[in-house]
């Protein structure tokens, strides 16, 4: 049995949020809190710790918004070592453009492979 783990889920797709990037975690047993804002994405992360966060960039479904790196800095600027995977729908956000942040895996949902993300998962928690 793997050790439960505390991940942050960060999409405001509910569909997303729930069945593609949720169930695969709650299937190993991990305690998931999930935010469909960057306010409640903060909250959360100001509440308590997490081992792992899955962050899209996009949360407003506004093109061009990017609250999820807003997520991101405040991460990164708070001295936390939690890996994160990064998620985007946009052309327009690439893995260059968030590896200041020094992500785990950068997964595009137009090629989004659910063994790559379980794969991914594992590597990361194990």
């Amino acid at each position: 049995m793997t050790k439960q783990r505390r991940i942050l889920i960060v999409e405001d797709n509910e569909e997303w949020r729930e069945q593609i990037l949720r169930e695969p975690l709650e299937e190993e047993g991990h305690l998931i809190t999930t935010a469909r804002s960057y306010q409640e994405a903060i909250a959360a992360l100001e509440a308590q710790p997490f081992d792992l966060a899955v962050v899209d960039i996009n949360l407003t479904g506004i093109q061009g918004n990017r609250d999820g790196e807003r997520v991101l800095q405040y991460i990164a600027r708070s001295g936390r070592a939690i890996p994160t995977i990064v998620v985007s729908g946009s052309r327009q956000v690439t893995q260059a453009s968030v590896q200041r942040f020094h992500p785990f895996a950068f997964l595009d949902k137009s090629r989004f492979d659910l063994l790559e993300y379980i794969t991914i998962l594992h590597q990361v928690l194990h």
